[in-house]
């Protein structure tokens, strides 16, 4: 099966019915948690994660780390594999990249019934911050991946250090890999607007990391649509939570799109104007609360969060893997005398 290579459409057209299908699946294994959620605590702000039993338990969290290590190990085994082969033809996908699918299946459906019968995920026992955290240097990674591609202001590529970008190229499917799947083991399978739309975003991303070595792994549309999806599930999530912040979310990521990531699927000059403007009008209509949200033209400077830390860590990552290269650099040659 490794040797053997597939069509690529097909492949990604059951991935994505499959993704659908697991949506509906975890929607309605979340009708039977019932006895789990009687237990719940209130909220109790910004840094407390709710989904999580009051209690720790040491079989759900043996289970969910056991499960979580085994699944992590075997991705990453597998995109070494990968790393050895060579590139898939245009339009196919080779056995080790079903197989990738597959195996990420296998453990979305062990994590359903993992949540069933315990519930706790690995929030249990780490912040939500981790999670929180590991996307986000994820979507830093890509901006830094795409800089000299499509540029990060306008079009316009920023300098970063050749062995920064390299080691970015390099180490990013094991970064990035880590991060989906410890993120996706950090929730327990919940039916809730915000998890459902979540989950679905990290199947996308697990069928991304799947077509490694693949002309699909590549597609910039495709790649756009992925990042631009966490403005979406951004502000649904905080919607969901009632905590006012949803323009902040949607339009500081939409600031990402207009800046940076349309320059890589926009060509016509008039178009990127067109969605610059269009941007600028509906973050003010937002902010001026018409739409009966508590946000006032004052607020108006939250957009600017979100794009101030991705901008921020673009050029912290960077320069700390510069910094990296260096001392590794150093300490070879002291070895060598």
């Amino acid at each position: 099966m490794i040797k053997k290579s597939f069509d690529m459409n097909k492949v990604l057209k059951y991935s994505f019915l499959v993704s659908i299908a697991l949506m509906i699946l975890i929607y309605l294994t979340s009708l039977t948690l019932g006895r789990f959620h009687v237990m719940l605590l209130e909220d109790q702000g910004s840094s407390w994660y709710y989904w999580k039993l009051p209690k720790l338990s040491i079989i759900a969290t043996a289970s969910a780390w056991i499960l979580y290590l085994t699944h992590q190990f075997t991705v990453w085994y597998l995109i070494l594999k990968m790393k050895k082969q060579p590139m898939s033809d245009a339009g196919k996908v080779s056995g080790l990249n079903v197989l990738m699918l597959l195996v990420n299946l296998g453990f979305i459906l062990l994590h359903i019934g993992q949540t069933m019968l315990f519930y706790d995920g690995l929030a249990q026992n780490l912040p939500i911050m981790t999670s929180q955290g590991s996307v986000i240097v994820m979507l830093v990674l890509i901006l830094i991946i795409l800089n000299s591609r499509r540029g990060l202001f306008f079009g316009k590529s920023v300098k970063l250090t050749e062995k920064a970008t390299l080691s970015v190229y390099k180490y990013h499917g094991m970064y990035i890999s880590w991060a989906l799947v410890y993120t996706f083991w950090f929730h327990p399978t919940e039916g809730t607007i915000g998890h459902l739309m979540g989950f679905f975003y990290m199947f996308l991303l697990m069928i991304q990391m799947s077509m490694s070595n693949t002309t699909h792994h590549f597609n910039i549309k495709w790649i756009t649509l992925l990042e631009v999806y966490v403005a979406v599930h951004g502000a649904i999530v905080a919607i969901e939570a009632g905590n006012g912040m949803w323009p902040m979310f949607l339009f500081g990521f939409l600031f990402m799109f207009v800046v940076t990531q349309a320059y890589g699927v926009i060509d016509k000059k008039s178009a990127l104007i067109g969605i610059t403007v269009a941007y600028i009008l509906s973050a003010i209509v937002v902010f001026s609360g018409v739409l009966g949200n508590d946000n006032t033209i004052t607020d108006l400077y939250q957009i600017t969060w979100i794009p101030i830390v991705l901008y921020a860590l673009v050029f912290v990552i960077a320069y700390a893997l510069e910094g990296t290269n260096k001392l590794i650099n150093v300490s070879k040659n002291v070895r060598l005398k």
